[in-house]
This record gives C-alpha cells, sequence and structure tokens, in this order.
C-alpha cells in the first residue's frame, strides 16, 4: 500500500469516528430528573420520557406543571361579541318607612256611654230635622241661631255660655279630646251665651202660652214668651228644657208639653227636646216618660240626660237634687270635669247640635 492509499484510508477513519460520536447513544433519563413535586390538588405530572423523546438539557429546569381549572364563566364573558350586553341584575331593597303616628279618632262615648244611647236621632228623625229646616228657610230663620225654652236648670250662668264667653268665675273652657265640636261652637256663635226671653225661673209647660209670663219690656202686649223668643231671635232650632216644676198628674204635662212641641214645628224650628236627671214629680218618673213618648210622636232629636245622669255622683245634681252640680273648672282634659252635672249636661249639648248639624250637612 502506497503511502497515499495509507493516506485516504486515515482520514476515512477519522472522518467515520466523528460520525459516530456526533450521533452517539442517547442517555438514560431517570424520573427523579424530569418529575418535580406537586401538590394535591395539582393535575399529574407529565409522563416519563423514552428513548423516542429529545432529550431535555440537563440542566435546564423542569417547569413544574401548574393546573389550569377551567373558570366559571361570567355573565359578560358568556356573550359572544356580537350579542347584546345582558343588562346586569338590579337588586331593589325596600326603604324603611317611618313611622307615622295614626290619628286618634274622636272619643264616640261620655263616660262610657255611646252617644247612640243619649242621642236619640234614628234616620226617620234625621229625615223629620231635614223637612222642617226646609220649612224654616222659606220662612227665614236663622241657620246659625237657636234659642233656649225652660226653666231655672238653664236659667243660671253655667249652661252653654262659657262656649261664647269666658266664665267670670271658672274661666275658659278647654275640650281635650272633644275638640272636634269647635265646629258647631263657632257655627252657632253667640247663640250660646243668649239668655233669652222664653227662660224663666219656675215655668211650667202649661204656662208658656200664658202672656202674664212674658217679659213686658221686650215681648209685645198679648204675646206669650216663646213666639216673643222666636220673633227676636229668628232661631232654627229651640232647645227645650221642661219638666222640673211640673208636678201634676201626668195627662197634664203631657198635653201641654205636646202643644209646645207642635208650635215649635209649624214655625219652621226643630225643637230639641230633653230628659232631666230629676225626679222632682216622683219616682215613676213619668214627665220623662211623656217627654219621650212626644219625641217619638213627631220625631224629634231627642238628648235623654236622664240615662246619662247615671254616670254621674247623685246623678248630677247639686244638694237641692233638682238643679245641676257645678263643675270647678270647664277643662274636659281633667277626669273629675266628668263628675259633675252641669259640664256633662253642656258636652252632651255640643253633641246634640253637632249631631243637628252634621244632619243638615252631610249626605
Amino acid at each position: 500500500m502506497t503511502a497515499l492509499q495509507i493516506l485516504l484510508f486515515a482520514g476515512l477513519l477519522l472522518i467515520g469516528g466523528l460520525f459516530f460520536i456526533g450521533c452517539g447513544v442517547p442517555a438514560t433519563v431517570t424520573p427523579s430528573a424530569v418529575t418535580a413535586p406537586v401538590s394535591e390538588s395539582a393535575a399529574p405530572a407529565p409522563p416519563t420520557a423514552t428513548s423516542t423523546d429529545t432529550p431535555a438539557p440537563t440542566d435546564a429546569p423542569i417547569p413544574t406543571p401548574t393546573p389550569n381549572p377551567s373558570p366559571t364563566p361570567s355573565p359578560t364573558e358568556a356573550a359572544s361579541a356580537t350579542d347584546t350586553p345582558a343588562a346586569e341584575p338590579t337588586t331593589t331593597f325596600a326603604q324603611p318607612t317611618e313611622e307615622v303616628a295614626a290619628t286618634p279618632l274622636p272619643p264616640s262615648t261620655i263616660n262610657g256611654v255611646p252617644y247612640s244611647e243619649f242621642i236619640l236621632m234614628d234616620n226617620a228623625v234625621k229625615a223629620r230635622v231635614r223637612e222642617i229646616v226646609a220649612q224654616g228657610q222659606k220662612q227665614g230663620r236663622d241657620p246659625h241661631a237657636f234659642s233656649k225654652l225652660g226653666d231655672s236648670l238653664i236659667a243660671n250662668p253655667y249652661f252653654l255660655r262659657v262656649f261664647d264667653q269666658k266664665d267670670p268665675n271658672l274661666g275658659d273652657y278647654n275640650l281635650g279630646d272633644y275638640a272636634f265640636l269647635q265646629d258647631v261652637i263657632d257655627h252657632y256663635s253667640g247663640s250660646y251665651d243668649r239668655y233669652g226671653v222664653a227662660i224663666h225661673v219656675g215655668l211650667h209647660a202649661w204656662s208658656v202660652f200664658d202672656p202674664m209670663w212674658a217679659d213686658k219690656q221686650w215681648c209685645n202686649p198679648g204675646e206669650n214668651l216663646l213666639d216673643c223668643e222666636i220673633r227676636l231671635n229668628n232661631p232654627s232650632l229651640m232647645l227645650v228644657l221642661l219638666g222640673a216644676n211640673d208636678d201634676a198628674p201626668q195627662g197634664t204635662f203631657e198635653k201641654s208639653y205636646d202643644q209646645i212641641i207642635q208650635h215649635i214645628i209649624e214655625q219652621g224650628i226643630v225643637p230639641i227636646l230633653y230628659t232631666k236627671a230629676d225626679r222632682f214629680e216622683g219616682p215613676d218618673n213619668r214627665n220623662n216618660i211623656s217627654i219621650k213618648k212626644i219625641a217619638e210622636k213627631y220625631q224629634a232629636p231627642l238628648l235623654d240626660f236622664d240615662h246619662l245622669a247615671d254616670t254621674l255622683p247623685n246623678r248630677g245634681l247639686g244638694p237641692d237634687g233638682i238643679h245641676l252640680s257645678i263643675a270647678p273648672t270647664n277643662d274636659y282634659r281633667l277626669p273629675e270635669t266628668f263628675h259633675y252635672g252641669n259640664t256633662v249636661h253642656n258636652l252632651a249639648t255640643l253633641i246634640m247640635l253637632d249631631r243637628v248639624q252634621n244632619t243638615l250637612t252631610g249626605p
């Protein structure tokens, strides 16, 4: 072999050795070299590389797999780009309401007695009241005036007069829970303080049409006190309190009282009848029985004070057993005001006037 051939053969051996070294045998990779520790919640590690995988450089760190759970899509992510975004849900919160104290209703009783038990005005009476008032309007009666017909029970300064002016002895009044009655006080302003010529101490039912009992200063010759008062005051209502002096057989009082009520109605005036607290004519209570009978006959409003008096000490009577007891004050905010005849009598009268006025102005 020549030297040239030897050199060529050596070169071929050198080239082959270099090729063999570049394609060398794959190294064996141990699991510890590719598997990094993971937490329990992480996803499983990738499988161990096999001889067919390209080996990773030994000096490169093996990344730890990170779990990637699918997140719950939000409403905006779920919508496509072409969809109209859904309106965000709104939550309505109830606004706190301020507690408003309810306005208390006005009282419906006096001393526990309902109005309907002493203010006797059924539908038939109300209809009759309207008829009489309509008749009175044709006669020119004053809708803002009432008059009083009676004896010493109302001939004193404590019957209603405080509602027109301050009582010089007892002072002003305060209606308390009955303040709703101020409207009817205003409506008949001027009538409460009026004494009138139809009031006379010792008056009997049978004396009303006797001209001898009329006030000669104010009444015409031969004119009785009832007609004289109607002429002077032109009232639309007449408060009738009689019977305390009528100690006579029942028929006598009843006949005279009947004539009085009939005459008042004929004048276009509504009579308002009262029973009384005393039993002066006897324990049979015959005068009050007659008053109730006539009220029913003429369908006239009746204030049954005889019934209301049962709630008062000594039936609301003073020491003489006839006249009403006088309260030390007209303040209806005080419980003791309801223990006296005159203040309860006055309050009941205001309620009666209020009911009559409501009958005329209501539906």
